[in-house]
């Protein structure tokens, strides 16, 4: 019964998520053409250059995305990240009957970035996402473990951003656009615990195989355990000391609850990451 009640929370979660990216995108951005990246500002040229509504961009682009990226990312964040991506388009169809915002463009690039990213973390912390350019970066990540989420992320909405201020010829666009990622962005670090670029997570748990297991399988991540006695108890358990990206730190939490309910977790910032799955090793 937990987990199911655990299970409907989270596609609420997911629906909410995905209407709050769809209205910041159709209510505030897209009037003024300003974007966040990604299949949205797609959808913003397709718009204003095609008349293409923009809940159907969202909805032809991110269908083959997701059947690409399920393969590598499992079915059940795909099945996630395709009701985010129906509710972000029911969410455009609500921001358009609302009309326009705001015709300040500072005004509209900071709260249309705070709102969207807003949704985009609620999808995440759902375990799942509204599509677009996330799908792109998890993809370019799983088959090039040298760039990570976040590089990637920023390498496909900076293309899209630069497309789209060369095809309106104006670069305020794509300079506001710079400040909604950049809102986007802040937002989304803060509700994903953390703004820092990653997180050491220290797990003391009798079932660190499983825990190793998810790990591997799951987020693609490794681990190093660690041989410890509690000093009070002199119980021996392993510990397991992982650094993972701060997208991924929800969905690890959520496995090792399953795992192991009575396992210890500390979650601290790292200021720096060097090594396989984050930044190069500089010599």
């Amino acid at each position: 019964m937990k987990k199911m009640i655990k299970t409907l929370w989270d596609y609420l979660v997911l629906i909410v998520g995905g209407l709050l990216f769809g209205i910041a995108v159709e209510y505030v951005l897209l009037p003024l053409k300003i974007t966040t990246g990604g299949f949205s500002g797609i959808a913003t040229l397709a718009h204003y250059l095609l008349e293409i509504p923009t809940e159907i961009t969202l909805i032809v682009l991110n269908v083959p995305a997701f059947l690409i990226t399920a393969k590598f990312l499992g079915i059940k964040f795909g099945v996630r990240s395709f009701l985010g991506m129906l509710a972000s388009s029911a969410g455009v169809v609500v921001g358009r009957k609302f009309g326009v915002l705001t015709s300040d463009m500072m005004l509209a690039a900071l709260f249309g970035g705070l709102l969207s990213g807003l949704g985009i973390a609620l999808t995440y912390k759902a375990g799942g996402s509204t599509g677009g350019s996330d799908l792109i970066a998890k993809l370019i990540n799983s088959k090039a473990k040298h760039i990570n989420v976040g590089e990637a992320l920023m390498i496909v909405d900076g293309f899209i951003v630069a497309f789209l201020t060369v095809v309106f010829k104006d670069l305020e666009i794509g300079l506001y656009s710079i400040v909604a990622i950049y809102a986007s962005s802040k937002i989304i670090d803060l509700i994903l615990l953390g703004a820092e670029y990653a997180k050491a997570i220290f797990i003391i748990t009798n079932k660190s195989e499983d825990m190793v297991k998810y790990i591997h399988t799951e987020i693609d991540r490794t681990a190093t355990k660690i041989d410890v006695i509690g000093t009070y108890t002199k119980e021996e358990k392993d510990m397991l000391v992982c650094v993972v990206n701060k997208k991924e730190i929800p969905k690890l939490k959520e496995a090792i609850e399953e795992i192991d309910e009575e396992a210890f977790v500390i979650i601290t910032n790292v200021t720096e990451a060097i090594g396989e799955g984050f930044k190069n090793k500089s010599i």
